[in-house]
């Protein structure tokens, strides 16, 4: 195909279907991407869909299936993934064909992939973005890790370019995920990636409950906070983290509900709350952290990266968590009390510079 210097370089950004972390970290990158002159368009599915729709209502979005993987409300997360492992393959190759259509048909000249192994082409400038080069496994499967990590990062360097959204030094968040093997050669630390500002807000509720993940475990850790708030003397609000209304609700009296709000609504929400109560989601840490909120965690029951995280940061005292199975929320209300949360300030240099970078790549006769 040949194409024609533009002065606009048109950039696909493609998040992962897993939660919705993938897609809010790539809110920062969009927001970067328009302010240097690139057309976005948006390739996403289910909730990462809705997510960007409401935040960039404006740009083009094209509807890229997810790799529709499943997740038990009881027995080993890391044996239903392994059971899967057909069904993420098949997701892999079908991308693969998707990619170089979709670059025809738009004429895309780069791809932002964030966690989506099969979007990497000849055909375009290919970026993958990910915080988790060392794939946690479970205690019986620890023997698997280096061979998951050399195909990881055999994928990896398919890629032009692998971003980090992390700091390389002491500021890292990550721990081992990053930091544990070698790096891919073509692996940057780029800075943490959040969709928060800081600011001044006045404090209005004692607990924020932020739900998110993928189901049932997102519905069974709602009704847990809400049968063990009832009665507690605590101004609440929680955000159900579904797309079905953006109005606030009242549960109870000092109860306040809403299925989902935008990155501006949460920020104030967070920042005008003394304890947040979440999933501990690599992005969630990050924004958390940006904004320098206290907070408790309850990992996804058997999602590695998760457990590892939370155990990680309530070592450093940064913050406290509970297993869902034995949560106890006044026990947590009394115990976060020592944990101070860890905060840092967000540097997207590294970012600004990338993008540059890929804005001055010129595409002719690929």
């Amino acid at each position: 195909m040949n194409r024609l210097v533009k002065e606009r370089k048109r950039v696909l950004v493609a998040p992962l279907n897993w939660g919705l972390g993938h897609a809010s970290r790539m809110i920062p990158v969009i927001s970067e991407l328009l302010r240097q002159n690139a057309e976005v368009i948006i390739a996403a599915d289910g909730r990462p869909l809705d997510l960007l729709k409401h935040e960039f209502p404006d740009l083009k979005k094209i509807r890229l299936p997810g790799y529709d993987i499943t997740y038990q409300s009881k027995g080993s997360f890391a044996a239903s993934i392994m059971g899967q492992v057909p069904k993420i393959i098949a997701s892999y190759f079908s991308e693969k064909r998707a990619i170089d259509k979709l670059i025809e048909d738009e004429e895309i000249d780069v791809v932002i992939s964030d966690n989506r192994y099969g979007l990497h082409t000849k055909k375009a400038r290919c970026v993958f973005v990910t915080h988790q080069l060392a794939i946690r496994m479970p205690a019986g499967l620890k023997w698997f890790e280096l061979l998951l990590f050399q195909l990881n990062r055999y994928i990896i360097q398919r890629y032009d370019e692998c971003w980090i959204p992390d700091y390389a030094g002491d500021r890292n968040l990550s721990g081992e995920l990053t930091r544990r093997f070698s790096l891919p050669a073509n692996a940057k630390f780029i800075g943490p990636l959040t969709r928060m500002k800081n600011g001044e807000t006045k404090k209005k509720y004692d607990l924020l409950f932020v739900l998110s993940g993928p189901e049932p475990q997102r519905t069974m850790l709602e009704e847990i906070l809400r049968a063990q708030s009832a009665g507690l003397p605590l101004k609440m609000l929680m955000v159900r983290g579904v797309f079905e209304s953006s109005d606030l609700r009242r549960l109870r009296q000092d109860f306040e509900v809403v299925d989902y709000m935008t990155s501006d609504r949460l920020n104030e929400a967070i920042q005008a709350s003394a304890l947040i109560v979440s999933r501990p989601g690599y992005s969630t840490v990050m924004d958390l952290a940006a904004l320098g909120s206290k907070a408790v965690f309850i990992p996804t029951p058997g999602q590695t990266e998760q457990e590892y995280l939370a155990a990680r940061l309530k070592k450093e005292k940064y913050y406290y968590f509970e297993n869902q199975q034995e949560f106890h929320l006044g026990r947590c209300l009394e115990k976060s009390s020592g944990y101070n949360g860890f905060t840092l300030k967000p540097d997207l240099t590294v970012l600004k510079q990338r993008i540059a970078n890929l804005n001055s790549i010129n595409y002719k006769n690929t």
